[in-house]
């Protein structure tokens, strides 16, 4: 008799201690490697989608980088090492708080799978020639870390709008504000996203760039003379988007489409 407990509570133990092991490693998996995350589409984000539903916070808990943009346009989402800044219409950038929304965001946990090598890069155009022949296959989505100097660097912004929205992105902008700095340090963070991405992001290069003393930050439109280049890229062989879920999507004809430069 004292045998037959002794086997059934030793089953039971090792039972527990079986489950234990299987909720750590569900755990594990449930943080994902090298996904790509994506709020929103891009095809909403032209048409008139300046509102979301997704907070700074939960954002965070999607990736450590990341670009986009807060709801009413009200300023260039840059993400870096988890931390979210907002570069204003005005030039000027601030810190967000967690409860602050988001209109549109692509964002994820970085993992340098290879560093880049940088040769005589006198602008974007060279730099992602050079991205170009380092990353390969083009049939893959990527992402980016570099850090380095500017001798000068154009930072676009987006104005603040008011509803009701009754001008597309790509009314926007051609006019947009853009910001000349010279001479300045920081980090770039974005992505490449294959051409069959069509109207759900942004195709080619994308990337937004906040300076080390965090007082400039935006969406980069053109540099000259980058020195002192060190970054590196992630492969991105997952996809995951969410929709927004407000009246304005559900009832949106996502008519208009416009793609940045797709080099």
């Amino acid at each position: 008799m004292n045998r037959v407990i002794y086997l059934f509570v030793t089953s039971v133990l090792l039972g527990c201690s079986n489950t234990n092991g299987l909720n750590r490693t569900i755990e594990k998996e449930q943080v994902e490697d090298h996904l790509f995350y994506h709020y929103s589409i891009w095809a909403a984000f032209v048409n008139t989608i300046y509102d979301g539903n997704l907070t700074a916070a939960e954002l965070k808990k999607k990736g450590d980088i990341g670009l986009g943009s807060y709801n009413a346009l009200n300023g260039e989402l840059v993400m870096l090492d988890g931390v979210l800044y907002e570069a204003l219409g005005d030039g000027s950038v601030i810190e967000v708080e967690d409860d602050v929304k988001i209109a549109y965001a692509n964002a994820t946990f970085f993992k340098e799978d290879q560093s880049l090598k940088f040769i005589g890069i006198g602008d974007y155009d060279t730099l992602r020639a050079q991205l170009n022949e380092q990353l390969g296959s083009n049939n893959y989505f990527y992402a980016f870390k570099i850090h380095g100097t500017f001798e000068t660097l154009k930072l676009g912004g987006v104005p603040k709008q008011e509803k009701p929205y009754n001008q597309g992105l790509d009314v926007l902008i051609p006019d947009r504000p853009i910001f000349d700095r010279k001479n300045i340090t920081g980090t770039m963070v974005g992505f490449y996203c294959p051409e069959y991405i069509g109207q759900i992001n942004v195709a080619g290069y994308h990337l937004h760039f906040v300076s080390d003393d965090k007082k400039s930050a935006g969406h980069v439109v053109e540099f000259s003379d980058a020195t002192k280049l060190s970054g590196g890229y992630m492969k991105i062989h997952k996809y995951q988007f969410d929709l927004p879920t407000t009246p304005e999507f559900d009832s949106v004809d996502l008519n208009k489409s416009f793609q940045y430069n797709k080099k």
